[in-house]
């Protein structure tokens, strides 16, 4: 399927991302001296080619060492109809790269003693309300930031006939469930986010846009950077390419959605906000964010955290320990984006003092886009103080035999980023099943289970934590992360079982991101299939029934938790999931089997 409009680039597909810069994976003698521009020729061969291999249209690039930009280039085409070349100037669409400006938007609130980290949203935003179907503890800015509020990941409004404001996307959230009791775990939500950036509104008195631009954009010099889309940045805007038909294509949907993934900019710049950064938060002789605030937007928010496997997020960024050769780590701290047609990531070693930005105006360029700036900081690093990153490798366990009681511990079904996954024993190993793939876990030492997912091995274990069985994920470039969990979803009530069909957008109403959806049984469950103008296929999940008229995607992680309400009228049936609402007609049965 296509990737969420404001997605990061993390999930299944990222546990398999091999390194992009085979040349930069291998060892190499450090130079005599720091030379940039040796590192630049470097990259001038290299990065063309990558772009070939991938198809990518185009790519810009920007290294800070310090108080410089040492190196800027664009490659490739921003608009390849117009015979437009990309440059340093070229503007893009960062996606969820925007959340790294919002969360630094909250934090001179902070400073300013204007908001708290820490107090009820609901004392910052006092409109604030959503439905509960669990008793929790108040929702607050820190939790906001680091994707730990239980908040949905997205409502409705894709296609807003105009820009929705910040107040309305708030506004429209009051018949909303909250996925998560606040704390749980780690579930990425733009929602989350655009909560946080009304609270920007209303801590402030202005309105966000405006509030960046005085206080972020204009300080920093970022004169082609907005939520907006404004001449200035309409001249500059790369075109995107990819597989999306045009006509699926939110108009409005960043804007609606600006501090989760409306920000355009380029790597001229977002290097800017870089310098700031790795000088303290000082820019121009001004400070813009006080040394506290970057040490807690940098600190580990999230440490100890039983469900948050491989996750470690400060306020926004994602943190991470990079091993060196011969031992020892650096820390790094990005965030990535996808939005539409377009790949985004900022990347710091911050004791370095080095950073790197870039951007491409191509849907599949996640992987080079991510691929790229860490070996520009790899080799960066090796340049500036001769210290060498450790080249990724696979586990080395051995195929290790278990015996088929131990199997079957981890057998049933499991809530995968993929979709449900049915694993069971077959011989002497675990065959995971997910759609029309099948996998085949082979049991290895140190409890790893290896699988083939086309030339690529994917490693898998099992965790118990309290109630919770995980199944986790390994990559050679990504290291570990929550795949997915066992669950066992509740019998399908009567009430659910006479709602089983399709539904859709009524004749007449807007278009949406979600346009049908299936309800079904299998096996006695209740199960939910979506479709939308974003999606190539149906994405399906096991439904929780809590209720005769509310369901829960089960399992833990992105996206699930979330409700599906169902309302029953004279006129026919009407589901309403992620704010989106879809009605079947009286007496409609259709399309209730299996997905």
């Amino acid at each position: 399927m296509h990737p969420h409009p404001l997605a990061p680039r993390r999930g299944l597909l990222a546990l398999l991302l091999a390194c992009t810069f085979a040349a930069a994976c291998a060892d190499a003698p450090p130079p005599s001296s720091p030379d940039y521009a040796a590192l630049k020729r470097r990259f001038e061969r290299e990065i063309p080619l990558a772009l070939t291999q991938a198809g990518v249209k185009g790519l810009s690039v920007a290294l800070v060492d310090g108080d410089k930009v040492v190196w800027s280039q664009g490659f490739g085409m921003a608009d390849a109809e117009a015979g437009l070349q990309a440059t340093p100037q070229t503007v893009y669409p960062l996606g969820s790269v925007a959340k790294v400006f919002t969360a630094s938007a909250v934090m001179q609130l902070v400073e300013a003693r204007r908001a708290q980290l820490d107090q009820p949203i609901e004392e910052v935003i006092p409109a604030f309300s959503m439905q509960a179907r669990f008793s929790s503890g108040p929702i607050t800015l820190r939790n906001l930031l680091t994707h730990h509020a239980g908040i949905p990941e997205q409502v409705g409004g894709g296609f807003s006939p105009r820009p929705l404001t910040l107040a309305e996307r708030v506004e429209a959230l009051r018949e909303e469930h909250r996925a998560w009791p606040v704390g749980t775990l780690h579930a990425y939500s733009n929602t989350g986010f655009v909560i946080a950036g009304r609270a920007v509104e209303t801590a402030s008195g202005s309105d966000f846009d405006t509030f960046m631009q005085q206080h972020l954009f204009g300080p920093l010099r970022m004169e082609h950077s907005a939520f907006r889309v404004t001449p200035a940045i309409s001249e500059r805007l790369a075109k995107g390419y990819g597989a999306l038909p045009p006509e699926n294509v939110p108009p409005y949907w960043l804007e609606s959605e600006g501090p989760a993934g409306g920000l355009r900019g380029s790597v001229e710049d977002v290097s800017h906000f870089v310098l700031m950064l790795l000088d303290g938060g000082r820019f121009d002789g001004q400070q813009v964010l006080q040394p506290e605030s970057l040490q807690e937007l940098w600190r580990e928010q999230n440490a100890g955290h039983p469900l948050d496997v491989g996750t470690r997020i400060g306020l926004a960024w994602y943190l991470h320990d990079v091993p060196l050769k011969g031992g020892g780590s650096v820390r790094m701290v990005e965030h990535d984006g996808g939005a539409l047609y377009f790949n985004a990531i900022v990347a710091l070693v911050p004791e370095h003092r080095l950073g790197v930005v870039v951007m491409s105006n191509t849907d599949s360029a996640g992987g080079l886009v991510n691929g790229l700036a860490r070996e520009v900081l790899a080799r960066a690093l090796k340049v500036k103080t001769g210290q060498v990153v450790a080249q990724p490798s696979s586990p080395t366990a051995q195929p290790e035999p278990r015996p088929p009681e131990a199997l079957a511990s981890w057998a049933g079904l499991y809530s995968t980023d993929a979709g449900p996954m049915h694993m069971e024993v077959r011989g002497e190993n675990l065959v995971a099943t997910v759609g029309d793939l099948v996998l085949e876990l082979v049991p290895h030492q140190q409890g790893l289970f290896r699988a083939q997912v086309g030339d690529a091995p994917l490693w898998l274990t099992f965790q118990q934590s309290g109630s919770h069985t995980l199944l986790i994920g390994y990559s050679e470039t990504q290291g570990e992360g929550l795949f997915g969990t066992r669950i066992a979803p509740s019998p399908m009530p009567e009430s659910w079982r006479a709602r089983l069909g399709a539904y859709r957008i009524s004749p007449g109403h807007p278009r949406e991101l979600i346009d049908e959806v299936v309800l079904s049984e299998a096996g006695g469950m209740l199960l939910l299939s979506y479709r939308g103008p974003l999606y190539d296929g149906a994405v399906t999940a096991v439904l929780d029934p809590a209720g005769a008229d509310l369901a829960a995607v089960a399992g833990l992680g992105r996206g699930r938790g979330e409700v599906l309400r169902a309302t029953d009228g004279a006129d026919g049936a009407s589901l309403t999931f992620k704010g989106v609402r879809l009605h079947r007609p009286l007496g409609k049965r259709d399309a209730a089997q299996t997905p």
